[in-house]
């Protein structure tokens, strides 16, 4: 039987992955992480009114929106969240949008993920 130290692919003195060592900080109570802010607001003064789905931005304004995502990141966010706070079957059927689910939500979170590099 092969152990975690004697296995050739496991070491238990491997250094985390940058991935690993990110999400431990994150993790860690003792850490201050920054997430971005009120996305709605920052469209709001970029001229979108508020009697239209700001969710819906992600495909027919997706540049404005990946730049206040990259505004908050140049900013110092650590964490970038998606532009879908109303981006659920029941709150798009107001605006006639209830089969764009997915395709917002998908076009959001490419957007938020291109702005964080």
């Amino acid at each position: 039987m092969t152990t975690v130290a004697e296995h050739p692919n496991l070491s238990a003195a491997a250094a985390p992955s940058p991935r690993a060592a990110l999400l431990a900080r994150l993790l860690d109570p003792d850490q201050v992480v920054l997430f971005d802010g009120a996305m709605g607001t920052m469209l709001y003064n970029r001229g979108v009114f508020i009697n239209q789905c700001y969710d819906e931005l992600a495909l027919r304004s997706p540049d404005l929106v990946r730049e206040v995502h990259a505004a908050y990141v140049k900013a110092g966010a650590e964490v970038v969240e998606t532009n879908t706070f109303g981006a659920n079957r029941p709150k798009l059927t107001q605006y006639g949008l209830e089969g764009q689910v997915t395709a917002i939500n998908t076009r959001a979170a490419q957007l938020a993920r291109e702005a964080a590099g």
